[in-house]
């Protein structure tokens, strides 16, 4: 279903909310199918943490730091300028989305790449909470799925055009039993 999986995963604890049963089920399915980690709410650990766990994450797939924004207003939500590189101690701290930019440019790049087909379908996935629907909405600059600090509002899959190339599917939170 989709062509492109973002994994988010939560900047606290990466490795304790990576599902690697995921991954290995998704590159046994599909070899080629891109899959990309997010490193979400790096505002909330050190910035030195943060470029140790990107380092550690990218020997085996790409990965991007990431805060969404947090705001309600349009003009707040978009996708800052500010990579974890040059974002500073206030942009961390602040409402602005960091690593939005980058994130996009990434996608943009795979849909051109995709010579097959006129658009490419990004599957969101990850444990309950790590900000998929936050990141989702950072990225389309508007309130375009429902978020919260409780697990489990996000109850079924949800689409939504980024533009005319990339279409991103929010996913309920993946829970293991």
């Amino acid at each position: 279903m989709a062509d492109v999986i973002l994994e988010v995963l939560d900047a606290r604890d990466p490795l304790g909310c990576r599902p690697m049963e995921v991954e290995k089920y998704i590159q046994q399915k599909d070899p080629n199918k891109r899959i990309v980690l997010v490193l979400n709410k790096i505002d909330l650990v050190p910035k030195e943490k943060v470029a140790a766990w990107l380092k550690y994450l990218r020997r085996e797939l790409p990965a991007v730091a990431m805060k969404c924004s947090t705001q309600s207003q349009r003009s707040n939500l978009g996708r800052g300028k500010a990579s974890l590189a040059t974002a500073n101690n206030d942009q961390l701290g602040g409402s602005e989305c960091i690593g939005g930019e980058q994130l996009l440019q990434l996608l943009k790049n795979y849909s051109r790449n995709s010579n097959l087909k006129m658009s490419i379908t990004v599957g969101v996935v990850g444990y309950p909470n790590v900000g998929k629907s936050s990141l989702i909405n950072s990225l389309v600059r508007t309130r375009a799925v429902e978020t919260g600090a409780q697990a489990g509002i996000t109850k079924v899959a949800q689409e939504v055009h980024l533009d005319k190339k990339v279409k991103l599917l929010d996913c309920p939170g993946i829970v293991f039993a």
